[in-house]
């Protein structure tokens, strides 16, 4: 595999595999806590668990990339997620649960990998629509959403785990054979070198934009089917087919971000993003009739993967030469807001007693976002201003003095040109 579109599409697949095993809590977790005894409030921090691994350890997963490539981070990341996944359905007590859900969240770690993977190989003119293809990668957690409660009813959820581990076992092993990492240009970096850029304050205002649109998608994925069922009364399949048409859409609405990104600018399409993630998001907390509820989600979906693309535009444009280390920055924060919004909704609902309230959260990190860009935008523009000002000053002094004293710049030319 030696071109950008085999890489592409590769990692893509890979990474759908990897995002339907990362998100297995979500629709399974309704029948695996009942059988095992486990607590409601263990059973909503147990759903989030693979999450949070897959989030912590996107740093350091993106640094080693960058210095060990993706071949083989990319294959032992999934082989880990599919040895969890496996181990999961022989668990006999929470305490089994919480080892397999640790592995698992192996599987969302892939996303720092898979980001250096792609824009390695990618051209600049095309990095913003090839990583909006990647992250449509997303597209897996529609795999869970609609599938796994077939499998589930089907199956029971201990086979269906060992279904996902298998397959995710495969896929690691086809990675492995087919992929190649791209040719390095220049020596290999230190980890210090790599680690740099992690000092920098955009970085981290970066991971922000990508909390309020990739983080808001995850929180959405886990907490949409509780919303349907609880709210409306529908059956566990039917919920999954509602969650679906928010969590495909999403996944492919990054690929026209990663579009747009490329030609008007990862700042205009994430400040779109963001305000149309809070205007689609403000009418559901009223708890509007079901169908309402479902376009409004659907709407909110497509912001959500619009500004996921632009974020990684964003990091593709700022840190070339970085894009593992940084892009593992920006994962890990925005698969924090995955973890701490919806914990954050589960608190809602029990403090107000409205389901519709779970969203709030989401809604109030896309403000926040949007409030963080435009003030750093305009803070930027200001040094810009100033800078130039600085430079018409410097320029009209040096005028000035060529008019006092025409032979202080003309003579130091003819000099030069004698010797």
């Amino acid at each position: 595999m030696r071109s950008a579109e085999s890489a592409l599409s590769l990692s893509t697949a890979a990474f759908a595999l990897c995002f339907a095993v990362w998100t297995l809590f979500g629709p399974s977790m309704r029948l695996v806590a009942p059988e095992l005894h486990i607590p409601a409030s263990q059973a909503a921090f147990m759903k989030t668990l693979p999450i949070l691994i897959g989030t912590v350890t996107r740093i350091p997963i993106g640094v080693l990339t960058d210095r060990w490539g993706a071949r083989r981070t990319f294959s032992l990341l999934m082989f880990i997620a599919a040895m969890g996944a496996i181990g999961l359905s022989f668990s006999g007590s929470p305490a089994g649960l919480w080892a397999g859900a640790v592995l698992v969240g192996a599987s969302g770690a892939t996303f720092a990998s898979g980001v250096q993977a792609v824009s390695s190989w990618t051209d600049p003119a095309r990095q913003g629509v090839f990583l909006g293809i990647f992250g449509a990668g997303n597209v897996g957690s529609a795999i869970t959403t609609l599938g796994m409660p077939v499998l589930l009813d089907a199956l029971g959820w201990r086979r269906t785990f060992q279904v996902y581990g298998m397959v995710m076992a495969l896929a690691a092993l086809g990675y492995f054979w087919q992929m190649r990492d791209a040719p390095r240009r220049g020596a290999v970096r230190s980890f210090k070198a790599l680690l740099a850029p992690l000092g920098a304050g955009r970085a981290w205002r970066f991971g922000g934009y990508y909390m309020a649109t990739f983080g808001s998608f995850v929180a959405a994925a886990l907490i949409l089917s509780d919303v349907y069922i609880d709210s409306y009364r529908l059956s566990l399949k039917a919920a999954g087919a509602l969650a679906t048409t928010f969590t495909f859409t999403a996944s492919l609405a990054r690929i026209p971000g990663g579009r747009w990104s490329d030609r008007y600018g990862a700042r205009k399409v994430m400040r779109y993003s963001l305000a149309g993630t809070a205007l689609a998001l403000v009418p559901v907390m009223a708890g509007p009739p079901v169908a309402a509820t479902g376009v409004l989600f659907f709407l909110s979906g497509i912001s959500m993967g619009v500004g996921m693309a632009a974020t990684m535009r964003y990091v593709a444009d700022y840190y070339p030469h970085s894009v593992g280390a940084v892009g593992g920055v920006v994962g890990a924060l925005g698969g924090l807001g995955g973890v701490a919004l919806p914990l954050a909704g589960s608190w809602m609902k029990a403090a107000t007693g409205s389901v519709f309230l779970q969203v709030a959260p989401l809604l109030v990190v896309a403000v926040v976002a949007l409030a963080v860009q435009v003030w750093a935008v305009r803070r930027q523009e200001r040094v810009v201003v100033a800078d130039t000002a600085g430079d018409l000053r410097a320029l009209g002094h040096e005028l000035g003095k060529a008019v006092d004293n025409p032979k202080s710049v003309v003579e130091p030319r003819l000099g030069n040109r004698r010797s």
